[in-house]
């Protein structure tokens, strides 16, 4: 019997990008801000990376503990796992 071949992980060479995966790509931008900021102006340098790593780890802390990735998705949302019944 020959039917559609479906590949184990279900999403194999599409592009799959979730909250998660935006949160994370996003997650240095305040350290190089504060990077930026600390070269540039008159604070020093150390003061602008330490401001860009606390928040940096105030919105790690964030997507780890108060709204952590479920298999239901972001915000609990009930989205299927393994994609739209047939």
């Amino acid at each position: 019997m020959l039917g559609p071949n479906r590949l184990l992980s279900g999403n194999a060479g599409v592009p799959n990008l979730s909250y998660y995966d935006f949160a994370l790509a996003v997650l240095p931008v305040p350290l190089l801000l504060g990077l930026l900021v600390g070269k540039l102006s008159a604070l020093a340098p150390e003061l602008g990376v330490s401001t860009g790593a606390i928040v940096s780890a105030l919105a790690l802390a964030h997507l780890l503990f108060r709204d952590p990735p479920t298999r239901r998705g972001p915000r609990g949302s009930r989205e299927r796992v393994d994609g739209p019944s047939a």
